[in-house]
């Protein structure tokens, strides 16, 4: 029996994940030529190349999680005290190196519009400390969830404030993005005074909201940040000492 012929979505899919970007992208060019429709034009613009291209800081990179980023994904997943403060509730990891591989092959070659999420590993001085998670991505409501990690202890104060902001201009300009919640386990105090020097606004705790690894119900802490104007007016002195830039996300177009 003949297998039905590969969907749209299954030709994009298999060029992203063989790394033939350019294919993909002149794939979607084309039809947009035989036919304007605005879901090959949104689907188009979730293959431009800014998606995968490194955020650079004078100090900081985030780069797309990809199998690159085995060892130290291992690491922080087998780190328990790491992984209290940063996700509780992740899935566990593939046993085998190879499987791991393949699905952070995978996660690197999917589109915002499938995973509803981007992954950023943050790198300084060479090596990757930590990640950058963007959650729950709800491009209709223009709100999604913010989540950020730093495992290596040596690392300098300013990493998570900058690569924070890193992340926080390409979720306003290319996203467009106004809305971001971010959750923290009530003891984490230290992460949520971070998230407030950042902007957040404690907006209450939801009581037994989890069930832990234990059993046992707990609680989480919900902050929220509007990524408006006013907020980047706000924190352009910051802005400016942590990137050295001058004009707020936006104001430079797309």
């Amino acid at each position: 029996m003949t297998p039905p012929p590969a969907s749209p979505a299954d030709q994009l899919r298999a060029l992203r994940r063989a790394g033939r970007f350019d294919e993909a992208r002149k794939w979607i060019a084309a039809r947009l030529r035989e036919r304007p429709d605005p879901q090959l034009l949104h689907l188009g613009w979730q293959h431009e190349p800014f998606w995968w291209q490194p955020l650079e800081g004078p100090r900081v990179s985030l780069h797309r999680r990809g199998p690159d980023d085995l060892s130290l994904v291992r690491a922080c997943w087998a780190d328990a005290a790491f992984m209290a403060r940063f996700n509780r509730m992740a899935a566990p990891l593939p046993a085998d190196d190879d499987a791991l591989r393949a699905l952070l092959a995978r996660e690197h070659a999917t589109i915002v519009g499938e995973a509803q999420a981007l992954h950023w590993t943050i790198r300084t001085q060479g090596r990757g400390v930590g990640f950058v998670s963007i959650a729950n991505i709800t491009l209709g409501h223009r709100r999604a969830e913010y989540l950020i990690g730093i495992r290596d202890p040596g690392c300098s104060p300013w990493v998570g404030p900058e690569a924070s902001h890193l992340a926080l201009g390409f979720l306003a300009e290319r996203l467009k993005l106004e809305r971001l919640t971010a959750y923290f386990y009530p003891e984490n105090g230290a992460a949520i005074q971070v998230a407030q020097k950042l902007g957040f606004e404690i907006e209450g705790t939801m009581r037994g909201f989890l069930r832990e690894p234990d059993g046992k119900r707990g609680d989480l802490v919900v902050a929220g940040l509007l990524l408006t104007p006013a907020y980047f007016e706000r924190m352009a002195r910051i802005r400016r000492r942590l990137l050295g830039e001058t004009s707020p996300p936006g104001s430079r177009g797309v």
